[in-house]
């Protein structure tokens, strides 16, 4: 799934106690409280609907796990744990299944064990790509697992090279990778390598595609990308760019929204932190500001028009799905709050916070009947339990 921010200084740090030679420092947590813009009463959500725990996975804790949605599962596997000397990978895995509220193991992976790692859902398999077990081991390869006959297999490295906390996206017919870095430890800044590959299931190849030009590749001033009517889309710097497979080209997409930035360099801290999610019913949405209220912007593919959506209060390490057609959920990061986004109304509000602790860059999933809230990093470590919330009205 993603390279949040948050999960980015995470695996920094662990790598610097391993050895490497940067420093930063995380964002202080904030006490949780109820916002709503664009609405006159900002106070709880108009859904009806109860929290439940679900079961915790019988593996081991490990932060930065790779994460994908099978539409019946939630299928887990690699992320690290520890410090200094002692910091290892995992090569754990399990899977989910909200119906029966259990959890399965996976069979031992046919790869070494990793954190930033990418996954993404083919619609048979779950494909993990790149990802890290120490800040000189690197991996360009990665592995499929098919949950349907419980079976691993291996992927031919990349023609990019290694990649770790890279961007990853299913197509619908490829996993298109990007970003990241090769080598140990772009702590203060972030990196997007321009250099993008394309995998194809059905074949097991690899091939090349064009490079991901400026604004959208670049040090410093996060990315996000996600993948609408077959198209990766990339939102960086205020823009939004598309990748054409026929013409092998990325170009910025018609329009742009009101109070765009323009095609230059801008301080990181004016664009952090940012989400981007593709609603069910195919318009793209984005959020990008400072932390505490991010400016929100839509776009209609069908027409090639933005429009202005309410600003969404969140912190680094918020992350967003898309629900049913009207909707999208946040996780609003360094807290447990839980807002839902209802899109006719462009309204914000909160849901009755969960029964979990403080936590950011938690894995959400929409089952089509439930939000499924889970994992991600606590105040003392990795996080392993979660909740789910159980909706929706018609709006």
């Amino acid at each position: 799934m993603r390279s949040a921010p948050f999960v980015r200084f995470w695996l920094a740090t662990l790598l610097l106690l391993a050895g490497c030679t940067s420093s930063g420092s995380a964002t202080p947590a904030r006490p949780a409280r109820a916002h709503a813009e664009g609405s006159a009463s900002p106070a709880t959500s108009v859904e009806q609907g109860s929290w439940r725990h679900i079961a915790e996975p019988p593996i081991p804790p490990a932060g930065g796990m790779a994460t994908a949605w099978t539409g019946h599962e939630l299928v887990v596997w690699g992320g690290g744990s520890g410090g200094g000397g002692n910091w290892q990978s995992s090569n754990a895995g399990a899977a989910y299944d909200p119906a029966s509220d259990r959890w399965a193991p996976l069979p031992a992976a046919p790869v070494p064990g990793r954190i930033g790692a990418s996954a993404v859902w083919t619609g048979r398999e779950v494909l993990f790509w790149g990802g890290q077990t120490a800040a000189d081991a690197i991996f360009a390869d990665g592995a499929a697992y098919d949950p349907a006959a419980k079976q691993w297999r291996t992927l031919p490295p990349a023609p990019i090279g290694p990649r770790t906390q890279h961007q990853a996206v299913w197509t619908g017919r490829e996993m298109v990778v990007w970003g990241g870095y090769a080598r140990c430890c772009p702590i203060d800044s972030v990196v997007h390598d321009p250099a993008a590959a394309a995998y194809d299931p059905a074949t097991n190849r690899w091939r090349r595609i064009a490079d991901v030009p400026p604004p959208w590749s670049g040090d410093d001033g996060y990315a996000a990308t996600v993948a609408a009517d077959g198209r990766p889309l990339i939102w960086r710097r205020g823009r939004l760019a598309a990748y054409d497979p026929a013409t092998d080209r990325w170009s910025v997409v018609p329009g742009a929204p009101a109070g765009a930035a323009p095609l230059t360099p801008a301080p990181a801290a004016t664009i952090d932190p940012v989400v981007l999610a593709a609603s069910a019913a195919g318009d793209v949405f984005t959020w990008i500001g400072n932390a505490g209220r991010l400016e929100g912007s839509a776009y209609r593919p069908s027409a090639a028009t933005w429009r202005p959506t309410a600003p969404l209060d969140a912190q680094t390490g918020s992350t967003i799905v898309a629900g049913p057609p009207d909707r999208l959920f946040a996780a609003a990061g360094q807290s447990a709050r839980i807002l839902e986004y209802r899109i006719g109304a462009d309204r914000w509000s909160e849901l009755p916070l969960p029964p979990v602790p403080t936590r950011s860059d938690a894995t959400l999933v929409w089952t089509g009947s439930e939000l499924v809230v889970w994992g991600g990093m606590g105040d003392e470590g990795p996080e392993m339990d979660g909740a789910a919330w159980r909706c929706c009205t018609a709006p």
